[in-house]
């Protein structure tokens, strides 16, 4: 990380060079990748000016400007004003990570039509009878599924309005992949795949 301090209508002295450097490595801590620091200090009259600029890879700029009477107090706050901003950034990259991998979740269930002889009458998709020693058993259908925050009592309710034979849902009490289905004598079964 380059870090440029310039002052305008001031000299900056070593003691502001060392509270800014020292604030900024936390910064440095807060956010991967930063390249270049640009920090301006200006005085006018009885404003005391401090003006950051933070440049990272992936074309993130960040920057704060506070003024006041004391510089030091000015510095101060521009640069929680970054550290706020960088915090800020680094949530929401976590966030979009956390929201790709529920995406993914929402993939695609193969379900399986030949029966376990390896025939098939015909009737469903235009699969034709199959000899079990060629081919075996193979997806002849795939269905999507949008994986819904569900508790066990909606998955239930859900099936029961449905003609579904079952139903695949992201179980709301400890966010596994699950799968409700109806049995022969009227139950349902629960598949859960982490399940004690």
């Amino acid at each position: 990380m380059n870090i440029y301090i310039t002052g305008r209508h001031i000299d900056v002295t070593n003691a502001q060079r060392e509270l800014i450097e020292s604030k900024l490595e936390k910064l440095e801590r807060l956010m991967d990748g930063i390249t270049d620091v640009h920090v301006t200090l200006s005085v006018e009259k009885y404003r005391q000016r401090a003006e950051i600029q933070v440049h990272s890879r992936g074309n993130t700029y960040m920057t704060a400007t506070e003024e006041s009477e004391d510089l030091y107090a000015s510095i101060q706050q521009a640069i929680e004003k970054v550290q706020a901003q960088a915090r800020k950034h680094s949530a929401k990259r976590i966030g979009k990570r956390r929201r790709g991998a529920r995406r993914e979740n929402a993939g695609i269930f193969n379900v399986l039509a030949a029966g376990a002889s390896g025939k098939s009458d015909g009737s469903e998709s235009g699969v034709s009878e199959v000899e079990p020693e060629s081919i075996g058993p193979r997806v002849v259908e795939t269905q999507s599924f949008v994986i819904k925050p569900l508790s066990v009592e909606e998955a239930v309710a859900e099936i029961e309005g449905s003609a579904a034979e079952f139903l695949v849902f992201r179980n709301a009490g400890n966010e596994r992949v699950n799968v409700i289905y109806r049995r022969r004598d009227g139950n349902f079964g629960l598949i859960d795949p982490g399940g004690q």
